[in-house]
Formats: structure tokens, sequence, C-alpha cells
């Protein structure tokens, strides 16, 4: 079938993307393959093997549109530049990255948004330049997923941390804080003797 070429235009994606492209290609290609292929999934109902997403049934739940792609991918290139360590970048790419956020970008203002762990613009570009195969502490997640009726679409996707995607699962954003909280509180009344939750969170966060 048919390979789409994705290109770099002078618009905020296509600027963006060209500066990874050509001053961390590492980082773009990771980022290319989690956007562009389909995981290696051997058993259940939706068996996929590293195909291309557009390429892929709509109805199936790696399904991404063509048109989807350059999208997405620049979405997550410009919040790497708000990982902690993210470098310096000329005011054309700092300004795509805000068109695209709708935010600034800034060093060190995100936190994977499930566990609130930090990410790293130098973790990701070690794991870039030196992948393991089956593991990564990069995810890209979803606010909420299609099995739940979300959509592969920039709006609806995020980096997360190995940690978050494993807390997440196929559970939307949403569904996710209400299971943590639901678990937090099972802990604080019946297994700690009904304290204040001020004190569970003493107990072990500090």
């Amino acid at each position: 079938m048919r390979t789409p070429a994705f290109g770099y235009d002078e618009t905020p994606v296509g600027i963006l993307r060209r500066f990874f492209r050509y001053n961390y290609p590492r980082i773009f290609d990771k980022v290319a393959r989690q956007v562009r292929r389909s995981p290696r999934r051997q058993t259940g109902q939706f068996k996929t093997n590293r195909q291309n997403r557009w390429n892929l049934d709509p109805g199936h739940p790696d399904y991404t549109a063509e048109t989807q792609i350059p999208l997405i991918e620049a979405k997550l290139l410009a919040l790497t530049l708000c990982f902690e360590g993210a470098p310096a970048v000329q005011a054309e790419v700092k300004e795509a990255a805000g068109r695209i956020l709708g935010y600034q970008a800034q060093s060190g203002t995100y936190q994977c948004p499930i566990s609130g762990r930090p990410m790293s613009f130098a973790a990701i570009e070690a794991e870039a330049r030196t992948p393991v195969h089956g593991r990564s502490s990069f995810h890209v997640g979803h606010v909420r997923p299609k099995a739940m009726g979300g959509e592969n679409v920039a709006d609806n996707t995020y980096w997360t941390s190995d940690l978050g995607n494993r807390i997440q699962g196929d559970k939307s954003w949403a569904d996710t804080v209400k299971t943590i909280i639901e678990i937090a509180e099972y802990q604080r009344r019946v297994k700690h003797g009904n304290i204040s939750w001020g004190e569970l969170v003493n107990r072990y966060l500090h």
C-alpha cells in the first residue's frame, strides 16, 4: 500500500517536526514509530504487528487517520519541550510549539498526567538512542481510549510515564483518577483505621 509523505511545510506543525527531524532525529524517529506503527499484538480480537495505522480498518482501536499523523507527532514533540532539561530553542520553534499546544512551551513544566512524575528530555533522548525491546518509560496515553469512544487524534493524546501507563490501562483519564481515589479511600478508611487524609498522606509521602 502507498506510504504517505509527511512533509515539513511552514506551518507550526511543519516547523516543529522539521526542527526535531534534523536536530533530535532519534527522538523524532521514536515518536514517529509510536504514532505511525501499530503495536505488536498476537492475541485477542485485534491482532496487529507494526502495521501502518492508517491502513487498518477504521473500526480498529489502533487506527489513526493519515491526516492526524503529523498533528499527533507535532503535539508529542512540542510536549517534550516542556520536559525537565528541555533545550532552549529559537523563537520560531518556540512559537510553533506554543501554537500547537495552546500555551507556551517551558522546560520543566510537564508531568505525567496520571502519576504526576516529571518527564525528562535527557531520559527520552537516551531511550531513543539505545532502545530496549519491549520496554519504554515514555508512552502515548489517551484522555479517552478508542475502546471507550475516543479517537487517535492530537487533542486526545499525551505523554505518560511507564507507571502512569500501567495504572491507566484501557481506562479513560477520568476513570483512572476515580479508581486511584477509591483505592486510597479504602486504604484510609478500612486498612488504616479511618484516619484523616492528611495523616495517610504524611505516613507515606513525608
